[in-house]
């Protein structure tokens, strides 16, 4: 526990979310690929967060617009795969109005890369994301971030299949939460079976 911190304490105050979206999108397969592009609007009441002392409060009315967009296709025998998330969430009532929701990032983005080689497989990946805060005041920022994975694999058998893993390659220092930091370089190897 972080030093001068008090556990959360509990709300019986609190009133259940109700929430509405409204969502237009396009979708498409090309001769190279696929590709979505999708906008929405969601109108959140009595969204639950946690305030300055841990304490889950309602925020009566907040609003969140965003836009997603998603391609993949096959480059030169890579798969590809990106998609990106740009959103506008903002606290409309009370105290915080006009503040951005907490824990929500005004962008992210992943990018993957994958190949077969005969038995082997290679691939990489690269996940961003935008500064955000921990608290509707606005008062504690969260840096964004840039996470690098590895990976790659090795048929052994029809079945069987050895695979391996580097996380935050550049064991990059992160919170997606106060005081919860994420992990570092992480390393998974894997042995597979999949009939």
């Amino acid at each position: 526990m972080v030093e001068g911190l008090t556990p959360p304490a509990s709300n019986p105050d609190l009133d259940p979310v109700e929430s509405g979206t409204y969502e237009l999108g396009l979708d498409a397969r090309e001769t190279w690929g696929r590709w979505s592009l999708h906008a929405y609007e969601t109108r959140i009441d009595d969204l639950i967060v946690l305030n300055s002392v841990f304490t889950p409060q309602n925020i009566s009315e907040s609003r969140i617009r965003g836009v997603e967009a998603e391609a993949g296709a096959t480059l030169a025998g890579w798969l590809v795969n990106a998609n990106a998330t740009w959103l506008d969430a903002e606290i409309e009532d009370g105290p915080n109005e006009g503040n951005e929701l907490p824990r929500r990032p005004d962008y992210s983005a992943q990018l993957d890369i994958d190949r077969e080689f005969g038995r082997f497989s290679a691939g990489a990946g690269l996940t961003v994301a935008g500064d955000t805060y921990d608290k509707p005041a606005n008062d504690d920022e969260l840096d964004g971030y840039e996470l690098v994975e590895l990976r790659g694999g090795l048929k052994l058998a029809p079945d069987w299949r050895l695979q391996a893993r580097i996380s935050n390659l550049f064991n990059e220092d992160y919170e997606t939460a106060a005081f919860y930091e994420q992990p570092g370089r992480v390393y998974f190897v894997t042995l597979r079976y999949q009939p």
